[in-house]
């Protein structure tokens, strides 16, 4: 009986460190496989709340650093493979702590900083948004994103894969401006400047925004769209709930400053009713906004009506004007 038993007890272990091997990942047989590591990136933090990683981002750069944030070294890729909806980086390294961080879709509008391996370090790492002498943008922006891992634990025990949560960093707004009646007030979209003023294109490696330039960030497309409407479009960095960025626009033959907004306060507003996210969060998760003025005959510039969305602020009765 007791011959039984223990045959009974050994075949049980042995069944057990076979069904251990099938699912193991160990490197002590050479048949089998070593444990991997893999980075997938996810961009969900949107107004959708839906991956749409695959459908939009065109690059992606991975930077690894110690668990002391001593710089290691970065990965990259572009193209076809991003675009699977399945893709996975593999990172090769020794069991250990590591951070990972990411910017995502940098092309040639922006600098990062060139970094050393093994003195570098994740402090280091800054991305400025490339600019003229004058700090005038006024072409359309690449698409950026941001993400980041603070610690990672690579066990080395089992296939391991790490999601970095992309935030996006750059933004695009349409004005529309409108006569409040169509025979009233009138207007020539060449006739003034238009400028966004922010000094948002210099990122610290957690995202937060470093002392940089005022830049203006100036129309990539201007619309007349009749006598009594135009439109532009332009585009910025982060917003941030907190500071005072500016939209300006400027009549060219005087130099007059007609229209001067603080708009964080109207992009606040671009939030749908009953959602209760804080401004920062909905100002990171959305990054196309559209706002329409609308202006009376009485005064060129006096707004007596705004539209954002489906919400209508009156400003003036159409008796007052």
């Amino acid at each position: 009986m007791k011959i039984n038993g223990l045959i009974h007890q050994f075949t049980f272990g042995m069944l057990i460190v076979a069904i251990w091997l099938l699912s193991s990942c160990t490197n002590l047989y050479e048949d089998l496989p070593e444990c991997r590591l893999f980075v997938k990136f996810k961009y969900d933090y949107n107004m959708l709340y839906a991956d749409a990683f695959h459908t939009q981002v065109d690059k992606v750069e991975l930077y690894v650093f110690d668990k002391d944030g001593k710089y290691l070294f970065k990965q990259s890729e572009e193209g076809a493979a991003l675009v699977t909806g399945s893709y996975l980086m593999e990172v090769e390294l020794p069991v250990g702590e590591y951070q990972f961080m990411a910017w995502t879709g940098a092309h040639d509008s922006y600098d990062i900083t060139s970094m050393t391996p093994g003195s570098s370090t994740i402090t280091d790492m800054k991305l400025q948004l490339i600019r003229e002498e004058s700090f005038i943008i006024k072409h359309e922006l690449e698409p950026l994103w941001y993400g980041e891992i603070i610690k990672v634990n690579f066990t080395g025990t089992t296939h391991q894969t790490e999601t970095i949560n992309l935030i996006k960093d750059t933004n695009k707004v349409r004005f529309v401006f409108q006569g409040y009646r169509e025979d009233s007030w009138q207007v020539n979209v060449n006739d003034y400047d238009y400028e966004i003023i922010e000094s948002n294109g210099h990122l610290a490696h957690d995202n937060s925004l470093l002392d940089d330039d005022v830049l203006s960030f100036q129309p990539y497309i201007t619309e007349q769209v009749s006598p009594y409407s135009a439109a532009v479009e332009l585009n910025t960095m982060r917003l941030m709930a907190n500071r005072q960025t500016r939209f300006v626009v400027t009549e060219k033959a005087t130099g007059k400053k007609v229209f001067n907004i603080n708009l964080i306060d109207y992009l606040a507003m671009t939030k749908l009713g009953g959602n209760k996210m804080e401004t920062q969060e909905y100002l990171d998760r959305e990054s196309e906004f559209k706002i329409i003025f609308f202006f009376s005959e009485a005064e060129s510039w006096l707004a007596v009506q705004v539209q954002i969305g489906d919400w209508i602020w009156r400003i003036q009765t159409e008796e007052e004007i």
